[in-house]
């Protein structure tokens, strides 16, 4: 087997929060808790979980763009963390992101050709001719006119603007593309098109994607494999189809039962409680204090991630299925 293109190891990230009382002590918040992951070339994978539960930070960690507390992140076998400021930068034309945000990721200031064009900075040797060529033709990729590159991101729609900023990800013709909620912010008929089109780049462009998302039904749309988070750690991994079709964890049903595009589909159980969890970290499961099906070894003993079948894990010490 190959080696894979991204790979986590004991990855965690731990904040500092500002203290409630005067000169009282700090609470330190583990976004990250001890995540591993290898991302096969051409198997996208999608991870899934609730606002807080520390999707985003696993993603900017895993591309460098944050400093993760302990543990690396190894693009094509390369350390993130130990490259030179030099060699990251040259590894950056390697991977890619889209914000959530398709209104504040894009420069007001500057014509939509500048903005695209940006990232070849990373490359050395780009002419202007080559540079002319790689915008037009990343505008034309998504579904836009290389006459669009004259105009200003205000001019544009929130779906054009969303993929405008595919085309700024993807003239690097870069090998992984993390997406961060790349939809959430878009009316519902235009995240249709928007998956769609990534779906389309993914099969013509050979592109990766590390998929971050609080909705099942998005991932479902493009990914191969599927991990669920909570509270920064990766409570149940494997096959898309399989996953979602006989999910293990409580929490992975909680986040099935809750998702309006799926749950025709399948049985109702207890939806997830809108409370943001605690930021101390938890003796046993992470899920305890909010699953309906949690006994006295659940709060006092971590479950590990294990392998159940084909790929699949779930870390739960009663599961589901």
């Amino acid at each position: 087997m190959s080696a894979p293109l991204l790979q986590l190891v004991d990855l965690a990230k731990t904040y500092r929060l500002a203290s409630d009382k005067p000169f009282g002590p700090k609470t330190l918040l583990r976004a990250v808790d001890g995540v591993n992951l290898a991302l096969t070339a051409g198997r996208s994978f999608g991870i899934v979980g609730e606002s807080g539960s520390g999707k985003s930070t696993l993603a900017r960690c895993a591309i460098a763009l944050e400093k993760p507390s302990s543990g690396d992140s190894l693009l094509m076998g390369r350390s993130l963390s130990q490259a030179s400021r030099r060699e990251l930068r040259a590894m950056r034309a390697h991977m890619q992101m889209i914000f959530q945000d398709p209104y504040g990721s894009l420069d007001p200031r500057q014509k939509i050709a500048k903005v695209i064009a940006e990232p070849l900075a990373l490359i050395d040797g780009v002419s202007r001719a080559e540079r002319v060529r790689r915008v037009a033709e990343s505008l034309e990729a998504v579904g836009l006119n290389a006459a669009d590159g004259r105009k200003y991101p205000h001019e544009f729609s929130g779906g054009q603007r969303q993929r405008i900023a595919i085309a700024r990800a993807l003239i690097t013709r870069p090998k992984l593309v993390v997406a961060d909620e790349p939809v959430s912010a878009l009316d519902v008929s235009v995240q249709a098109q928007v998956l769609n089109l990534m779906a389309d780049l993914q099969q013509s462009a050979g592109v990766t994607y590390l998929l971050i998302s609080h909705d099942l039904a998005v991932v479902e749309h493009i990914c191969d494999e599927i991990a669920v988070i909570y509270r920064g750690r990766f409570v149940e991994t494997g096959p898309t189809e399989k996953l979602l079709a006989a999910p293990a964890h409580p929490y992975t049903r909680a986040l099935l039962d809750a998702a309006p595009k799926l749950r025709a589909e399948r049985p109702q159980t207890a939806p997830p409680e809108t409370s943001a969890p605690s930021p101390g970290a938890a003796a046993g499961c992470a899920y305890a204090e909010r699953c309906p099906f949690a006994k006295e070894r659940c709060r006092n003993e971590a479950p590990r991630l294990e392998p159940r079948t084909d790929g699949h894990r779930a870390a739960c010490h009663f599961p589901l299925n």
